[in-house]
């Protein structure tokens, strides 16, 4: 009978044993994708305080936009000036007019915006002009 309990013991030890194996290798996974996860979060945060930063810094310039733009007159103080004075050669006081060399790119740019034209924030002064002719 004793043998009979050595044979079972040894089965049940075996078995153990085994699932121990199974549980190791498991946590020796776990803790890898634990590492790896640390590793991933690291990045992340760093990622975030540049992204913080970056926030940060735009905030600043859009307010130094909003600052300046504040201090520049409004539409009816320019269309009040213009009146008053001519406008660049090839433009009506009232704004209508043929672009030429004498607008600057801002005024080039507005006129795009105004007839629609998309895509000639990076245009060049030339190119602005060709599109608006």
């Amino acid at each position: 009978m004793a043998n009979k309990k050595q044979k079972k013991l040894k089965k049940d030890l075996s078995t153990v044993k085994g699932q121990l194996t199974k549980t190791e290798k498991k946590l020796a996974k776990a803790g890898d994708r634990a590492e790896r996860w640390k590793k991933e979060a690291k990045a992340h945060k760093k990622s975030a305080v540049k992204a913080g930063t970056r926030a940060d810094l735009l905030a600043e310039q859009l307010d130094e936009a909003a600052k300046a733009l504040k201090s520049t007159p409004s539409e009816a103080e320019v269309e009040a000036a213009s009146a008053d004075e001519p406008g660049p050669a090839g433009q009506t006081p009232d704004g209508a007019g043929t672009p030429d060399e004498s607008w600057s790119v801002v005024q080039l740019r507005a006129e795009a915006r105004a007839r629609g034209l998309t895509g000639m924030s990076r245009a060049s002064k030339a190119d602005l002009i060709d599109a608006l002719r």
